[in-house]
């Protein structure tokens, strides 16, 4: 992730974490001016100017951060470096709890994806000069447990050298675990991106082919019959004005039967043939697409059947595609209303020489009469529904050898059955 990215992607979180630590700094120094809190009254003045700082730089934060993202990280960075530096003098020194807020600093700037700011050498600088000069006596000491451990060149040299120490390997840690986390969940975002390319595609595509076939199909009928009664027309007796009428529209419907031989070109399946297909794999895929459908949130997918071994055909692998996905789709639709529970069950299984599949929902099922004509023409069920899905299904389904049949469930529902020659 680039520096202007990083800065874009986290901006209004480090404005609202400059928001907050304005207000905890006030609301500190509120606490110890009116209600007499027992801390050091110079720990409550370093609460105002905390709250300045953070003030002014909430203001400035657009300005610095439109110059460069890091340099707006690291002013954040020196601010609280700084004002932590005063915290800890005045609390105790070497052992003064403002300490861990040097590592809360660390750990935010690597969740930002901050790089190369100063605010580690700020930190450490300020963290070793306290502690030096409160050993040397340049600075007074305000707690006694650090004056006792002051007594000690060692003791005081083995806190502050793993305080210092921890500071690094906190800075450290905090990036890789950062990096890894965004690393992952940039993976997870171009996974769902490529699933709902392929979402798309099978929805809406790969339908084209299919569908200008069957209405090339519908319409060579008629033209032919209309090809057929001008060739009587013209073999009659009739002027020339009216023999040159008639050969213009001979010349039309035959211009519209050559379209119509073009479409039925492009309605065949293209690409490879017949090969071998794990139906286990297969529903697995489509699950999987269609689960990242707006409509399948709270809907439970389940594939019970053999391994993805155990059940073979032998089709086109793209016409199974767009036929199991429909089915699918379309249970995943009728359960989209359920106020309860919403179940896509899927169930593989051999019956002879066949591959059986069955696609079954808790929806609101069809109609006996919707049962009886949903291939015999565009029927829907749906209020933006063209009535074309199933018919296309069959159809993909039929020129594999296969077959559809549709039936209600007991006591709701709705279960598809897919049968096709085993492998």
């Amino acid at each position: 992730m680039t520096e202007t990215e990083s800065g874009n992607k986290y901006a209004a979180q480090v404005k609202a974490q400059v928001l907050i630590g304005a207000g905890m700094s006030l609301a500190t120094a509120a606490v110890v001016f009116a209600a007499g809190a027992p801390l050091p009254r110079p720990l409550a003045w370093l609460a105002l100017l905390s709250t300045v700082l953070y003030s002014g730089y909430y203001l400035a934060f657009d300005r610095i951060a439109a110059v460069s993202w890091r340099l707006a990280n690291s002013v954040m960075g020196l601010i609280g470096a700084v004002i932590l530096t005063l915290a800890v003098q005045f609390t105790g020194g070497i052992l003064s709890p403002f300490v861990f807020m040097f590592f809360i600093i660390l750990v935010a700037e690597g969740m930002y994806g901050v790089t190369g700011s100063c605010t580690l050498p700020a930190i450490t600088a300020g963290y070793v000069g306290v502690v030096l000069g409160q050993y040397a006596g340049l600075l007074p000491q305000h707690n006694s447990w650090a004056a006792e451990i002051y007594a000690s060149l060692p003791a005081t040299l083995l806190i502050a050298g793993i305080t210092v120490l921890y500071l690094f390997v906190m800075r450290r840690l905090s990036r890789q675990i950062f990096e890894k986390l965004n690393l992952k969940l940039s993976q997870e975002r171009e996974l769902k991106d490529a699933m709902m390319r392929k979402f798309s595609e099978l929805n809406a595509t790969a339908q084209l082919g299919v569908l200008a076939h069957r209405i090339a199909h519908d319409m060579r009928g008629p033209i032919s019959c209309i090809f057929g009664y001008l060739e009587m027309e013209m073999a009659k007796t009739k002027s020339p004005e009216d023999l040159e009428v008639l050969r213009g529209v001979r010349e039309t419907a035959a211009a519209m039967v050559e379209s119509l031989q073009g479409i039925t070109r492009f309605g065949k399946q293209g690409g490879p043939g017949c090969e071998s297909i794990h139906l286990s794999d297969m529903m697995k895929d489509l699950v999987a697409i269609a689960s990242f459908s707006p409509l399948s949130k709270g809907v439970s997918f389940k594939l019970d059947g053999p391994g993805p071994n155990n059940i073979a055909v032998s089709a086109c692998r793209q016409d199974l595609q767009q036929a199991f996905f429909n089915v699918i789709k379309n249970a995943v639709e009728a359960v989209s209303g359920n106020n309860d529970e919403k179940v896509v069950a899927i169930g593989l299984e051999c019956a002879g020489q066949d591959a059986r599949v069955t696609i079954s929902d808790n929806g609101p099922g069809m109609t006996e009469d919707a049962l009886r004509n949903v291939f015999r023409k565009s029927l829907t069920t749906k209020s933006d529904g063209t009535g074309v899905g199933l018919m296309i299904t069959r159809d993909l389904l039929m020129r594999n050898s296969g077959a559809i049949k549709l039936r209600n469930r007991n006591p709701v529902g709705l279960t598809a059955e897919i049968t096709l020659p085993a492998a």
